[in-house]
């Protein structure tokens, strides 16, 4: 009888080994299925939280902004703000200005508080040698420009030792990221049409920033860019345009087919010499170190 019997308890163990996996790969799959749903879920409610809100791509000057302005209103067309600077935001009356669902410009960041609207922001950092030589460049194309009559006969060793160019250069990036605690319109209530028609609310905006210490500019910048939806670089420009598709909620654009404009001068800084160069390094450290932690 015990022969009878042991075969049968061996069969009754293996039939609860198999009952005992199968309730483990049923759990097992079921928490499979449940980690899928909550990442799905998470990921459902961050797109609907930033496809509700109105996007601004917080442009840098010199960082290939002009190239993301292009790709943005091919996708959001007229819906897209047309102003590139604060003078010319603050002219758009209010009730066009709520209609926008983009904006794409020189607007540092003041935009969300001065139009009381909750933004996904994005921007692109640039090396700052890279960028600088740029802006050089563009001050003495643009005849419209401030400085150009100044800066038009400097080499680009010149724009950098020149001093009164700092505004222009140092730290650049970080200033224009700095949130200071003014009130754009307040600022652009101070201005007429004329000044406006002269860039003198853009110009205030670049030299309010000048005299901070270091390490609240460092700082500053930093809080800034971390609240922001997507950071890219320059030299990286279709995977920033990826991210911000992603985000946007809009299709994404091949690697051929990222626009390239207001490209020009070749970014590399040879004519300088050492003496340029150590200075155009040490006016730009805090840029540096943000660019560096955006790659």
């Amino acid at each position: 009888m015990s022969r009878l019997f042991q075969p049968d308890c061996a069969k009754r163990a293996t039939y609860g080994e198999v009952a005992l996996t199968g309730s483990r790969w049923k759990s097992g799959r079921k928490n499979t299925v449940t980690s899928r749903i909550a990442r799905l879920r998470n990921w459902f409610e961050k797109r609907t939280l930033t496809q509700d809100r109105p996007i601004y791509f917080q442009h840098i000057p010199k960082t290939a902004g002009s190239s993301v302005k292009v790709w943005l209103r091919s996708h959001y067309g007229d819906r897209l703000c047309p102003a590139d600077l604060a003078d010319h935001l603050v002219l758009i009356p209010a009730e066009k200005r709520d209609g926008y669902q983009a904006f794409a410009g020189h607007f540092h960041s003041y935009l969300g508080p001065y139009l009381g609207r909750d933004f996904v922001t994005v921007t692109i950092l640039r090396e700052p040698v890279a960028r600088t030589r740029s802006h050089w460049h563009h001050v003495r194309r643009a005849h419209d420009h401030p400085y150009h009559f100044r800066v038009k006969g400097q080499s680009f060793a010149d724009f950098v030792m020149d001093d009164v160019n700092r505004v222009m250069i140092e730290d650049y990036q970080a200033r224009y990221l700095m949130k200071l605690p003014l009130s754009l319109a307040v600022m652009a209530a101070r201005f007429s049409e004329a000044d406006h028609a002269l860039f003198a609310l853009a110009e205030a905006l670049e030299q309010m920033s000048l005299p901070l210490l270091k390490p609240e500019l460092l700082e500053g910048a930093k809080i800034v860019l971390k609240g922001m939806a997507v950071v890219g670089v320059t030299e990286r420009l279709h995977h920033f345009l990826v991210r911000v598709a992603e985000v946007a909620g809009i299709p994404p654009p091949t690697a051929a087919a990222v626009p390239r404009t207001n490209v020009t001068e070749q970014d590399d800084a040879e004519e300088l010499s050492e003496e340029a160069l150590r200075r155009l390094r040490d006016l730009t450290r805090i840029d540096q170190e943000l660019y560096d932690a955006a790659i």
